[in-house]
Order: C-alpha cells, then structure tokens, then sequence
C-alpha cells in the first residue's frame, strides 16, 4: 500500500520513527539513537502493576516512564532498562525522563533506537496515538494536523511570538520554515529538531534566497490557501487586513509537498496572518503615538519642548538616547515629489520588526524616522545600512521607483531634533541637486560639497577656472579618444591612492593603471606623487559634479 506521505510511511502495519516523532510523538520529542528509518510495528507502555509490560512479540516501541519502573527496583538504571528492553526484542524506547549518556550508549550498543519526550507526556495517550497511526494513517495525520492548528492558536491567544510559531511548524514538518514580510525581507526563521542529525541550518544557509527575491516578484501567489513550489521550497501567501502581510514557506528540495504538511502549511499561515494583524494593530497605535510627537516638534516652537519631551517619554522613546534622523522622500523621474502617506505604515514595520525603539512621523513632504544608537562608528554605520535597505524596498513600492533617503549626524537630545531633522533633509536635498535622486546620503559626507554649491551660487567664475585649469584636459582627452583617464582617477582616489586595490576596482592589470596615470601627469602637468597636487584634482572632481548641476551641464 503506498501513502501520500512521502518518505515517512512504509507498509499499513508499521511506521518508521521519523513519521512517529512528526505524527504521533509530542512535539518536542527527540531521536538520540537509533536510525530516522527504523520500522515499528506497535507501541507498548509500561504499567504499575505486574507486568510491567504486555507480552512483547518483537519490533515493538516501548514507552516508559522511569519513575513507574522503579516502583518494581529502586536502583534500577535507564541504560539496565533499555538493555533488557532490547533483549525482549523491542525496536525503540521512548522515554519521559532525562536519558544520560549511558542510555545512550547502551541503545547504539544494542542497534535499537532511543527517544526522549517531554516530562508532561501521557504515555497511555500517546500509544493510542501510535498505534492510530499504525493502524490508520489517513486519520492519525487528520487528527494530529488537527492538534497542531488548536497549539497554534493557542499560543497566538498567550501573545506568543512568531519564532514560537515557527517552531511548532518546524518540528511539526520536520523541516526548516522561514517566514517572510511582503518585501520579502525574513522575519524569523526555525529549525526542525526532530533528530540530532538534522541538516536544516545547512540547507537555511545556502538556500538562493537572490532567486527567491525574484520569484516573490514575479511568481508567488496573491491569493491565500495557495501552496507553491518556490526556489527554496513550498510557500503560502499571509494576508492580513485583505492586504498581503507575508509569505511562510516550508524549506526543502522536493518537488512536492505531503498532505499532512500542506495541511500543517495553512493552518499556520492563518495562525500567523492573525499575529501579523495583531502586531501590525499594536505598532500602529504605538507609531502612531510617536509620529504625531515628531511632527508636532518639527512643527511647533521650543516653548513647546518640555511638553513634547513628555510625550515622546510617554510614547517609549528614550529622550536622552542618541540617534540620527533620517528622511524619506518619494519623486518623479523629473523630480516631482510624490504623496508619501502610502509608505509610512511600511517604514514603521521596518522599524518594529528590528526591534528598534525609535519614532517615525511624517512632515511636509518626507517622512522622518529617528534611530536610536549608542554613538559608535560601527552603530553608525549599521543605521546607514538599514536605511539604505529600507530605501531600497520603499524604492520598490513607489510606482516612479525613486526614492531619496537623508541622514544627519548623530544627535544627544530632543533639543536637538531640529537641527537634526534639517541637516538630514540637506542632505537629501544637496544630494538631489547633485543628480542622485536615487540613494541615501549621510550628512557628514557633504560638507564640501556645501561649500562648493555656496561658492557656485556666490561666484562661479573662479570654480570654472579652477576645473579648467585642472581637470579640462583629461575631459577633453577622453571625449576624443573614448577614453578612461576621468574614470581612473577617481578609482584611484576610491582606493585612497593605493594602486593594487585601484586596480582591482577599476578591473584593469596594475601596469595599465600606472600608464593611464603617468598619462594624467603628463595631460594636466600634475605630479600625483605630491600631495597638493593630489588635492587640487580631488578637489577637481567634486567641482565637476558641481558644475554638472547648471542648466548647460558645463
């Protein structure tokens, strides 16, 4: 007789202990000897009163309880239990206690298989349940799916959090599940732990998850209670709110997927679209909260401050953290600014799914999220990260796909959030006006380019003898011979002048990097070995850019 469950039946008179430990077992249970494949053909339990166990014909699972067994010998061991168990012709032994290593020993030394269960675990319940499974596959696997979708509810109603979730679906599957939020970014992750020699982090680490971004935006279903074969498995689509919340999927390389499993798969994708809701309702209420404080400061006076200091500390945001504003912008090809009210919801999520304790509001026509750090560089650069990721996906919501992002310098108090929230939108704007609508800017990094736009604006005839008295000539060079002499230059001051990473980056041979600068001295008549004349180029190059902001480009 074959069986819908792939991999884990054998014939209808026995079952293997990987298809007991995921449909009869207790989650939580774990093989520590023995192999996954091992047949069993019933399940016995010990009882308080002689005999200890019903006549054993051989290939039995016995279920035991330590602490009956030594109400018939006190100084009776597990490792003597399984020895003489194993003797009798038992298979397996599966056990509510803790198991030593001497048990263990004694089960690989007598080739039988040996399981822990959890200490609450009703024996008598769970070798009706074995013995369900042995005798009626069909409806063990009904009724145990069934008993996983009543844990997850239950613990959706504890206000447990995802990775809970996560695990009963894993040990449930006995494979690796992976949720996802609707820009495919992963949530949480879990592995199975049915065995000890489980491959499931292995397979996580290496999945194509690149292949996987691609398929959620071509191929992964809209609608709930559809199951498809992803690049990394079987995924299911979360909605929540009649908008899509997420994406679960069960990971493996099977071209398709069990009953059991499939039943397992929705069930708790409606249990985590219903924590989704959830959270997504909290951390609405509690963002909301926080942006109204952003924008009422960024709007109101500094009479105002000690009030809104109270009702950011009201809200949960730390008011003596330091942090960095960063502002979001959303614009046409052409630079037309776009309505932003669809995005906040998704920079607030971002915002709750790291666990940050920041704000997030909205003024004017950017939005403004404030990113709490401790004030070290690596902190910095983290954040400069996660707003370039956000800007990314943000960037993938927009229907023009422009999205600019700004970020001030790090700021120590609310008194400071003006000034912090305008050096962030300088930095969005100075950025703009460069040409680069398309990227996250840092605040610290324009400090010259502020004062060559000021000096564009004030006076611009001394910055167009400055660039052509310097860098015309390696302009006009490679207008006329196609050439690289612009581009080389600035991998070689990307590398901070050091030749064999210039060269790497630029993917041309060292001698050719050393030809195309020796050409560059002899063009402009600047020696690069002298620091000046390093300066005057650099400087040169952040000039063109200036330059290139005028209506003419020149």
């Amino acid at each position: 007789m074959k069986s819908d469950y792939t991999g884990t039946m054998t014939d209808p008179n026995t079952a293997t202990l990987q298809a007991l430990l995921q449909y009869a077992l207790p989650l939580g249970s774990t093989l520590l000897a023995g192999s996954p494949e091992m047949t069993i053909q019933w399940a016995v339990t010990i009882r308080a009163q002689p005999p200890a166990f019903p006549d054993i014909g051989g290939g039995e699972l016995a279920l035991v309880s330590m602490d009956i067994v030594r109400g018939y010998d006190s100084r009776i061991t597990l490792a003597e239990v399984v020895a003489n168990l194993a003797d009798a012709g038992v298979s397996a032994v599966a056990v509510r206690d803790s198991v030593s290593q001497t048990a263990i020993a004694s089960a690989l030394e007598r080739g039988i298989g040996l399981l822990s269960m959890p200490a609450d675990t009703n024996l008598t319940v769970i070798e009706r349940a074995v013995n369900k499974l042995i005798l009626n596959q069909s409806a063990q696997l009904t009724q145990r799916a069934l008993d996983i979708q009543r844990q997850l509810i239950t613990l959706s109603a504890e206000n447990r959090d995802l990775s809970s979730l996560l695990q009963i679906i894993a040990r449930a599957t006995a494979k690796p599940v992976v949720i996802h939020d609707d820009a495919g970014v992963m949530m949480a992750q879990m592995y199975p732990n049915v065995t000890r020699r489980s491959g499931g982090a292995g397979l996580l680490q290496s999945l194509p998850y690149v292949e996987f971004q691609r398929w959620l935006e071509t191929q992964a279903p809209q609608t709930p209670g559809i199951i498809a074969h992803s690049p990394i498995g079987h995924t299911i689509v979360i909605k929540a709110e009649k908008r899509i919340a997420g994406y679960l999927s069960v990971v493996g390389t099977a071209s398709s997927l069990g009953e059991f499993d499939r039943l397992v798969l929705m069930y708790g994708a409606d249990v985590c679209a219903i924590e989704l809701a959830k959270n997504r309702a909290i951390a609405s209420a509690v963002e909301q909260t926080r942006g109204d404080w952003v924008q009422m400061w960024l709007s109101g006076s500094s009479a105002d401050d000690q009030l809104l200091i109270t009702r950011a500390q009201q809200s949960g945001f730390d008011s003596d953290s330091s942090y960095v504003v960063a502002v979001f912008r959303a614009t046409t090809l052409s630079g037309v600014v776009l309505p932003i009210e669809p995005l906040v919801a998704l920079v607030r999520d971002d915002m709750v799914r790291r666990g940050l304790t920041g704000a997030v509001g909205q003024h004017v026509d950017v939005i403004v999220a404030l990113y709490p750090l401790d004030g070290s560089m690596p902190a910095l650069l983290r954040t400069r990260a996660i707003v370039e990721e956000l800007r990314t996906q943000l960037a993938m919501r927009t229907p023009s796909g422009v999205v600019s992002a700004g970020i001030s310098r790090l700021t120590t108090s609310l008194f400071g959030l003006r000034e912090a929230y305008r050096s962030a939108r300088n930095a969005l704007n100075i950025s703009a006006e460069l040409g680069h609508r398309e990227s996250t800017t840092f605040y610290g990094d324009l400090k010259l380019f502020q004062l060559l736009l000021s000096i564009k604006e004030q006076n611009l005839a001394p910055l167009r003898q400055f660039y052509d008295e310097s860098l015309r000539p390696l302009v006009d060079h490679d207008d006329r011979k196609q050439g690289d002499l612009i581009r080389t230059l600035n991998g070689f001051f990307e590398a901070n002048g050091n030749l064999a990473k210039a060269a790497i980056d630029l993917d041309v041979h060292r001698n050719t990097l050393v030809y195309r600068l020796e050409r560059i001295t002899e063009l402009t008549g600047l020696d690069l070995n002298d620091a000046d004349n390093r300066l005057i180029l650099h400087l040169a190059l952040k000039i063109q850019r200036v330059l290139a902001t005028l209506p003419d480009g020149t």
